[in-house]
């Protein structure tokens, strides 16, 4: 069942930089906050660290295993519809910030959005591989994965969760357009992601509001744009150097969600843009590697799963960085690889793993 394939390199080195970066990174942001929660300053570092650990090993098993277990259809439709139901189970979760998309088991908890995203990918790329000499023609073909993208979009609208949202819309269309729909039905695609971005900020009061806050933050400085304002600020302290690793002054309960949705606002305010700009070039690499590695896939298959998971990564990387430099509201999306949380982080190395399979070239 496994085989010892060829590595990606650049693709490879991207990911475990990125991930180191996230060790040190999830420390300084969260031992202050640590202490103060549980007495211990390294806390959340241990945690997130057991769970980069894990994360490269799946990352390890998933780049050893033969591609044949990906085409299975108990693994892909079971993955699939475990996805659904650990979708479905969230509406009955605790309430936590107004949302629901977490499940806890014990002293664990779990987010399955982060789940759907991969098994989304999986299942869209089986689906229209089968279909292929069809997706040129009329638009029926259309119709199952559409609503194979639909549940996890509407389930994941329900909790509610935005940004996933988003995110699963734009993991969908591209993937539909490489996988060469013709350009009548692109269009339809693209009409009904832009009314499901705009039913979505119409629907919800706090959306609106956060646009709102957006482009006049500066009017509710310690309310609606607080948010974007400390996160500004801190970037803004660090400069070209930074202010020194661990000497953040926005971290000390002034930046929310510093070791999770603002870390890279930690990070530029403690080590700065030399090495800010380095971690966006990393995302590049991981983009640009991703889909080199799509084009060279060997079959259409792994075409479209290289094409998904790296539009993911680097969708969420970019969504996530735009709502710290403030061109984007915030809305509750991890950086791939660095912030803490570890269903995000287990099922991104996981699939970061498949990717590199992939660029690997090895066809089976």
């Amino acid at each position: 069942m496994v085989r010892k394939p060829g590595v990606n390199t650049p693709l490879f080195l991207a990911v475990v930089l990125l991930s180191f970066l996230g060790l040190i990174a999830v420390y300084s942001s969260s031992a202050i906050l640590s202490a103060e929660v549980y007495g211990k300053s390294y806390f959340f570092f241990l945690k997130h660290f057991a769970y980069v650990a894990a994360g490269l090993a799946l990352l390890s098993w998933a780049l050893l295993c033969r591609f044949d277990f990906y085409r299975h259809p108990l693994f892909i439709y079971g993955l699939y519809g475990l996805s659904l139901l650990l979708l479905l189970a969230t509406l009955n979760s605790p309430i936590i910030n107004g949302t629901q998309r977490w499940l806890r088991v014990g002293p664990f908890s779990f987010q399955p959005s982060e789940l759907a995203k991969l098994s989304l990918i999986i299942v869209l790329a089986h689906y229209l591989t089968l279909k292929k000499e069809l997706l040129s023609k009329g638009y029926q073909v259309l119709a199952i994965p559409a609503v194979l993208v639909a549940l996890v979009f509407l389930l994941i609208l329900k909790q509610p969760d935005l940004g996933t949202a988003f995110i699963v819309l734009a993991i969908s269309g591209v993937m539909f357009f490489v996988a060469g729909i013709n350009f009548k039905n692109v269009a339809w695609v693209m009409t009904a992601i832009v009314a499901s971005v705009v039913g979505m900020i119409c629907f919800y009061d706090y959306a609106r509001a956060r646009i709102v806050a957006l482009f006049d933050y500066e009017a509710d400085p310690l309310g609606k744009g607080f948010q974007i304002v400390q996160s500004l600020i801190a970037l803004g302290s660090g400069g070209m150097g930074g202010v020194g690793l661990g000497d953040s002054t926005q971290k000390l309960y002034f930046l929310p969600y510093a070791h999770t949705d603002f870390i890279f606002a930690v990070i530029g305010e403690e080590m700065g843009f030399l090495v800010a700009f380095p971690v966006l070039l990393l995302y590049l690499v991981v983009m640009i590697q991703g889909y080199r590695a799509a084009i060279n896939a060997p079959d259409m298959q792994q075409m479209l799963i290289a094409t998904g998971i790296t539009t993911w990564i680097f969708s969420q990387a970019m969504l996530n960085i735009s709502v710290v430099i403030g061109i984007f509201p915030p809305k509750g999306i991890t950086l791939p690889f660095i912030s803490s949380g570890g269903s995000s982080l287990l099922v991104l190395l996981f699939a970061a793993g498949i990717l590199i399979r992939v660029a690997s070239g090895k066809a089976k």
